[in-house]
């Protein structure tokens, strides 16, 4: 399972079998077996240490200066007392994966002000996705655009069910802050929503085109929306359409690292129930796939992959200054840094995070 739930996994049920029969035998390597809690405080120029096999990081890491233990208390009491979990063990469950940590390293730059509002808003989303991810096709699809309109503020909210009125009034606090920002975050949330629930999905075989679906999937425009609404980062069309290369190396890597992961995970859960019609969605099934290599070499040709992505980010970003004259405006400058301290966050929360275990 990744930390963003592939609702197409589910999609379609009986839609078709594999192909081909996996080896049953086969046990995928554990990357995270060895690893142990990294520091959640650091600096921006600290970069964590790499568990052994795994190449070296290129990023920079930064955690937010109130301490995830702060944000926790902002917040997840928020979701214990209202959000209508199917049981106790759902609920604590939920709250022990560790999402504060994920936000203080995900997105270090939020202003302290906009904690709670950003950070509510990043809960929602995951939970909103474990909800629609248990309803049949036609129910999915149809509560979907309930949602995306409740977000665009085109219905109000019914009161008695958690999943409309938090939602609803989370985005309102938002707009009330930045209605400017606020509205490209509300577009980047319902894009996500489609993305995540589209049968498309289905159809992507091969590695080309599974990445480029991977980047929409993961939440691209959601993310990159709320990295400059939490930071307070105005770009304008210029400056966003000179970034739009960083952010598909970033939320590739976002993808691919997931996949890696949530991969030991996902393949038990397949191989518990191999004939209900549906295929991983991830990058280690389509490459070994392709390539006949073994899950374990997938993963290490992956881990690669991803480090070559951060240098093409690392690249990228001193061009772009390069073609500003050696000068970037500060809001382009934190959101380029912004990208890279989410890749890194995705990085070290994927290495602990019990999710994955």
């Amino acid at each position: 399972m990744r930390p963003f739930h592939s609702l197409a996994r589910r999609i379609a049920p009986s839609a078709r079998r594999f192909i081909q029969r996996l080896d049953k035998n086969y046990q995928p390597v554990q990357y995270c077996s060895q690893l142990t809690k990294p520091r959640l405080i650091s600096t921006s120029s600290d970069r964590p240490s790499q568990p052994h096999g795994i190449p070296q990081t290129r990023l920079d890491s930064k955690s937010h200066p109130l301490g995830w233990q702060t944000i926790q208390a902002q917040v997840e009491p928020y979701f214990a007392k209202n959000w209508k979990f199917s049981s106790e063990k759902a609920k604590q469950g939920f709250l022990a994966v560790g999402f504060s940590q994920a936000f203080s390293q995900f997105f270090p730059l939020t202003l302290n002000e906009r904690v709670e509002g950003t950070c509510k808003m990043h809960y929602l989303a995951l939970l909103i996705d474990d909800q629609l991810e248990k309803m049949s096709l036609s129910d999915m699809l149809s509560y979907r655009e309930r949602v995306i309109r409740i977000a665009h503020g085109e219905e109000s909210p019914d009161r008695d069910i958690c999943i409309e009125w938090m939602l609803s009034d989370t985005l309102q606090f938002i707009r009330n802050t930045d209605e400017i920002l606020a509205n490209d975050f509300i577009k980047g949330f319902c894009t996500l929503l489609r993305a995540q629930t589209a049968e498309e999905r289905l159809t992507v075989a091969h590695l080309g085109p599974y990445l480029t679906a991977r980047e929409v999937d993961v939440g691209r425009t959601f993310y990159a929306a709320l990295i400059r609404y939490g930071a307070k980062l105005h770009l304008s069309s210029a400056e966003l359409a000179q970034t739009t290369a960083l952010e598909s190396y970033a939320f590739r890597f976002m993808g691919v690292l997931n996949d890696i992961y949530s991969w030991d995970r996902e393949w038990k859960v397949y191989q518990e129930d191999p004939t209900d019609g549906t295929r991983p969605f991830s990058a280690v099934y389509i490459l070994a796939q392709e390539t006949g290599l073994s899950f374990e070499a997938c993963k290490r040709l992956l881990y690669s992959y991803c480090r070559e992505l951060e240098l093409l980010l690392k690249q990228s970003g001193e061009e772009i200054k390069r073609q500003n004259g050696d000068t970037l405006r500060p809001d382009m400058a934190k959101y380029i840094k912004g990208l890279e301290y989410l890749m890194s966050g995705i990085e070290q929360w994927s290495q602990w995070t019990p999710r994955y275990k």
